[in-house]
């Protein structure tokens, strides 16, 4: 009768511990909710829509001086920029709209500061976006060429890192090999940004 009581006891003990072992930790259980979006197509979360238009890479980018009068400027990425062209808008309350590119394994890399590069507004990195009033620009990232491949955009509220329970749309931009080898091809050594003069 005792053996049968420790056997069982035992039992149960490992069923609590397999059954605590498959239940999520603390991190997963508070991670942001991701929002599915594709290329294209407006997608909504809690304070914000985002729509993806298009994606283009770029080894360098030519941009006004820092001065009126100055000569443009070069500036180049460690790996190739990708710059991922966008409608936003703020629609519960204003502020910032955060975007990262997430490659297959997991690595996350951040926006460009708006001032690399600096495009007077259009760069869209800490830009305070006011509700209601939508927001045409681009999102800039320098990035490693091997991690193109199944990377995806993300976006999100605020201007530091996704907050948990909060949404982080998750947009996929068809960067399968055969899309990335062509965007490779196509990149521009030097991708000309400079503000257009006057027509003359």
């Amino acid at each position: 009768m005792r053996w049968g009581l420790v056997a069982a006891t035992l039992l149960s003990l490992a069923l609590i511990v397999a059954l605590r072992a498959r239940q999520p930790s603390f991190d997963e259980k508070t991670a942001p909710m991701p929002v599915a979006g594709t290329i294209g197509q407006p997608v909504q979360a809690r304070t914000f829509s985002i729509k993806v238009k298009r994606v283009k890479l770029a080894h360098a980018y030519r941009v006004d001086g820092r001065s009126r009068g100055d000569p443009p400027r070069e500036v180049a990425a460690d790996g190739v920029w990708l710059s991922a062209l966008v409608e936003a808008e703020r629609s519960r309350s204003s502020g910032y709209v955060g975007a990262q590119l997430r490659t297959r394994d997991g690595r996350r890399f951040r926006a460009a500061p708006n001032g690399r590069p600096d495009l007077k507004g259009f760069n869209l990195t800490d830009t305070y976006l006011a509700t209601g009033l939508p927001a045409g620009g681009a999102y800039f990232f320098d990035v490693p060429a091997e991690a193109l491949d199944g990377a995806t955009l993300q976006f999100f509220d605020g201007n530091g890192a996704p907050a948990q329970l909060d949404h982080l749309v998750d947009v996929d931009v068809g960067l399968d090999a055969p899309n990335v080898e062509s965007l490779l091809a196509e990149a521009a050594p030097v991708l000309d940004l400079t503000t257009p003069g006057p027509a003359r």
